[in-house]
């Protein structure tokens, strides 16, 4: 990820072909029907049919570029990623394009990145198992303060467990007639892109959006992602839960509609703003200080606990 992308951002899934174009045009910058007899393994291929497969293949992926001349090569982001070929001295690339540690440290400070805090309902705990989210909200923090804010219910497509409604309140007569994911993709995908995705347990609620942006788009999410459970192991170690209600209520966060999206997100973005004011204040200055500070009580593990052999029904909300 190049210094200028910080957060989130969605391509397309990556494919054995776009891998060999990758490798094929690290070597320099191709006609289309070079690329394509490579690519495809199509040696002989018509220039015609073989410029209309690039652009089939190509056109919508970030790393390749097309000049007006038709020809095919890396993106600038592409090519600092590919391998140097050949003996290049070091100081003469720092001498030809510098780039200042200090300026780099200034683009990456905490306070000069953007979040976007996410919060899920879900009919259950794995997307991987069938479970569809039913409301999502992602509130963006900017400059200290909420910025934007995206929430909706979304039409699941599949029943809501009565354990899910009795934690949840949300009910088919509720979503039955929301949006689909797909229906709201697009616009999800651009409020997230740019920023830091944020969210108390961020596993859970980063394998419901990447899962169905990924089903809804074929687009595969990537970028930095900030959990404030661990956020908070590390800079209220006296608190004897991390959960959400806990936290906020240390800081005085009023949660208006628990176990709801927009409530718990707008929640988690208050809680957020003020840990990162703690970690700050323990020499966390940019987003590598932040990671070797979370990274430290990773290093020790977590406290053992010894799971219950018995299944049980989903009688607690999983996003803490």
């Amino acid at each position: 990820m190049g210094l200028s992308s910080h957060g989130i951002v969605a391509r397309p899934a990556e494919t054995r072909l776009s891998e060999r174009a990758v490798e094929f045009l690290r070597a320099g910058p191709s006609d289309a029907k070079s690329l394509i007899e490579h690519v495809c393994q199509m040696p002989g291929a018509p220039l015609v049919v073989a410029e209309q497969m690039a652009l089939a293949l190509f056109a919508a992926r970030p790393e390749f570029e097309r000049a007006q001349d038709g020809r095919w090569s890396l993106a600038l982001e592409a090519q600092a990623s590919a391998p140097v070929i050949g003996a290049v001295s070091t100081a003469s690339v720092i001498l030809e394009t510098p780039t200042p540690y200090q300026a780099i440290v200034e683009r990456d400070e905490l306070a000069s990145l953007s979040y976007v805090v996410v919060d899920v309902e879900t009919t259950g705990t794995s997307p991987w198992r069938g479970d569809r989210i039913t409301e999502i909200a992602a509130i963006v923090v900017r400059d200290g303060v909420v910025a934007e804010r995206f929430e909706t219910l979304v039409n699941p497509e599949r029943p809501i467990p009565p354990m899910i409604t009795a934690l949840t309140q949300i009910n088919w007569e509720m979503v039955k007639d929301a949006p689909r994911f797909r229906d709201i993709c697009d616009d999800l995908v651009r409020v997230l892109s740019g920023h830091v995705f944020v969210a108390h347990n961020v596993d859970f609620d980063w394998r419901f959006v990447s899962s169905e942006v990924h089903r809804a788009s074929g687009q595969r999410l990537s970028g930095r992602r900030l959990c404030t459970v661990r956020l908070a192991r590390r800079v209220l170690p006296q608190l004897r839960s991390r959960r959400l209600d806990s936290v906020a209520n240390y800081y005085g966060v009023e949660i208006l509609a628990r176990h709801r999206a927009a409530g718990d997100a707008v929640a988690t973005a208050h809680v957020l703003l003020r840990m990162l004011e703690e970690a700050r204040g323990r020499n966390c200055r940019c987003w590598d200080d932040l990671q070797r500070f979370l990274g430290e009580s990773m290093a020790r593990g977590p406290r053992p606990r010894r799971p219950s052999a018995m299944p049980g029904p989903i009688d607690k909300d999983t996003t803490a």
